[in-house]
């Protein structure tokens, strides 16, 4: 559930994306900032230091992301600096998404598996999992140890696992029901 800090910065960027047209564009470049944050936490830590000033932090976003991403995301950021809500940019961004899958006719959801899949097997994934639903899909992987083996794959309420934990825990049940 996303916080209404997320839904509404999300909401303004989703509804300014949609009025200078770029709403695919700026999807696809809201994901792979939403990736650089999530699998940096030291540039999150960077921006909520309150001994770093604002000046410095908006540098440090022009450095890194000025000429990567569309001029507009940069000062959108900007805007989080200045008004300390970067601590939000994930779910900010995860909630911008949300609204552009949702404008797209887009499902999202998650594929978990023990180890990070390659690109191409979460798109195969993707592909069959699109076909059974018959709507069109958009799968995150999220790395979860625990499954021993295997995917678990979560799309709104539908849960497909095939995962070796869920196949451990189905064999001990049995065992324990035939025990009885």
């Amino acid at each position: 559930m996303a916080s209404q800090v997320a839904e509404r910065y999300g909401q303004a960027l989703f509804e300014l994306a949609k009025e200078s047209g770029e709403l695919v564009r700026w999807g696809q470049q809201a994901r792979c900032l939403a990736a650089v944050v999530e699998e940096n936490p030291q540039l999150l830590d960077f921006f909520n230091a309150v001994k770093i000033s604002a000046e410095e932090k908006k540098q440090m976003v022009n450095t890194l992301f000025a000429g990567q991403v569309d001029s507009m995301l940069v000062h959108f950021l900007d805007l989080l600096i200045d008004k300390k809500r970067t601590k939000h940019t994930v779910e900010i961004l995860r909630q911008f998404i949300s609204l552009e899958n949702a404008e797209r006719g887009v499902a999202e959801g998650v594929v978990y598996s023990a180890r990070k899949l390659a690109k191409e097997d979460v798109a195969r994934i993707e592909q069959a999992m699109a076909k059974r639903q018959e709507q069109n899909l958009e799968l995150t992987n999220r790395v979860d140890p625990r499954l021993i083996s295997g995917i678990k794959v979560v799309i709104g309420n539908e849960v497909i696992d095939g995962s070796m934990k869920s196949k451990i825990e189905s064999l001990k049940s049995e065992l324990l029901k035939e025990s009885r």
